[in-house]
């Protein structure tokens, strides 16, 4: 529930690049309130792919609603999950900040201070190092499906 009368029991978070302030009840999802109160988490392309999904044993958490949290004490800690989530689960490595977080994993139980869509650093480094792994072992299993082919080959030829 939110609520944009200001209420002192009531944590509040502020959004500095929106200039907004909401008051939610304790144990409110950071990601729902701002959604539901029309604060953009995503940029352009990400508003259209990005996925929630908990179903159990079936995790995807949202990638791209990365928030900076400037300050405030009322939220946890951030996952060892959760940080490899922010600096990028696939090709390209990003630096993470230890302020950095995924918004939909932010349970607001006080006041709270956030920068939505932060300017995130690529770690260069790290995704050199990714692509490189990648040419490997695509380049191994070209040569493995090239060996096949040919066995393939010469067993038809054989029959």
């Amino acid at each position: 529930t939110i609520s944009t009368i200001p209420n002192p029991s009531m944590p509040a978070i502020h959004f500095l690049n929106e200039h907004k302030s909401l008051d939610v009840l304790p144990g409110t999802n950071l990601r729902k309130a701002a959604l539901k109160s029309g604060i953009h988490l995503y940029g352009t392309l990400h508003s259209v792919f990005h996925l929630n999904v908990d179903l159990g044993p079936v995790k995807f958490p949202c990638g791209a609603d990365v928030i900076e949290v400037v300050e405030g004490k009322g939220i946890g800690a951030r996952t060892p999950e959760e940080e490899d989530v922010i600096a990028g689960r696939w090709l390209i490595k990003r630096k993470v900040a230890p302020n950095h977080r995924l918004a939909c994993q932010v349970v607001v139980n006080g006041d709270v201070t956030v920068k939505t869509m932060p300017k995130l650093e690529f770690d260069l480094k790290e995704t050199k190092a990714r692509v490189g792994y990648l040419a490997v072992v695509g380049g191994f299993l070209l040569i493995m499906l090239a060996i096949v082919g040919i066995i393939g080959l010469d067993l038809v030829k054989i029959i």
